[in-house]
């Protein structure tokens, strides 16, 4: 099945959907991790693409959270937590990234 066909029976293909991420988080957070293969553009690219799907949970009514594994340059995997806050105005939806978690993932 086409992806955009399922998207816009849940009323989502019409959305345009901006990513941000918070400029404290950028600067600390992301900053530490860029090494590991995080940057803000593979973040933004992440969120807005499991937002489209559904793929996220709700912690409160305007919060989204998102949860992804990648491997850090060692080759260790380690799973990354992103919440964000949604805004939605006028067929615009607005997330805004503003804390992110890394952990190891045992194997």
């Amino acid at each position: 099945m086409f992806a955009g066909a399922d998207l816009n029976s849940r009323g989502l293909g019409r959305l345009l959907v901006i990513v941000r991420v918070a400029k404290k988080l950028g600067k600390s957070w992301v900053a530490r991790h860029e090494k590991d293969g995080l940057d803000e553009w593979k973040i933004a690219t992440f969120v807005r693409s499991q937002y489209m799907l559904g793929s996220f949970e709700r912690t409160e009514p305007d919060i989204a959270m998102f949860r992804f594994r990648f491997r850090k340059g060692g080759g260790h995997l380690v799973q990354a937590t992103l919440w964000a806050r949604e805004r939605k105005q006028d067929g615009i939806v607005e997330l805004v990234i503003y804390k992110g978690h890394v952990e190891p993932v045992e194997s």
